[in-house]
């Protein structure tokens, strides 16, 4: 028997032996779960936020305030020269909504006219003012009703 036909006869067994020992007999939980105890240190060094370390040091508190500070307003600034950028690029100016009114009255799904109490009513309007109703009657609504 040569070596080639061997090997094609032993390898479906040997594949089947080791998948077998793995799965059904617990061995790939077993690795799994020292790999993972191994790895655990690793990852909650990896997960320490410097926010968690207790300064002593009022200098030192001081001046990470200052960094974090300094490290916002640049965050600000790029996001200013990009919009502006952006701005420009679209050639908007700085002003997008520039002579923009809002709208009356939207539009409608429908292709019927909207009914209703108020409709055609411009939404800024002031309405009526009620503010006198109470002195109609002195105050003794019961002798109306």
């Amino acid at each position: 028997m040569k070596k080639s036909e061997l090997r094609q006869m032993l390898m479906p067994l040997v594949k089947e032996c080791v998948r077998k020992t793995l799965l059904e007999e617990g061995l790939l939980s077993s690795v799994i779960s020292e790999v993972v105890k191994g790895v655990s240190p690793i990852i909650k060094e990896a997960r320490s936020s410097p926010q968690q370390t207790v300064l002593t040091n009022p200098k030192q508190e001081a001046l990470l305030e200052q960094q974090r500070q300094e490290l916002q307003e640049e965050k600000r600034r790029r996001l200013k020269e990009q919009k502006i950028k952006m701005l420009n690029a679209t050639g908007f100016g700085n002003e997008i909504f520039e002579g923009v009114e809002p709208l009356v009255k939207g539009g409608s799904v429908s292709n019927e006219p909207q009914a209703g109490a108020l409709a055609g009513v411009d939404p800024g309007d002031a309405g009526v003012d009620i503010s006198g109703i109470m002195s109609v009657a002195n105050r003794n609504w019961k002798d109306l009703v």
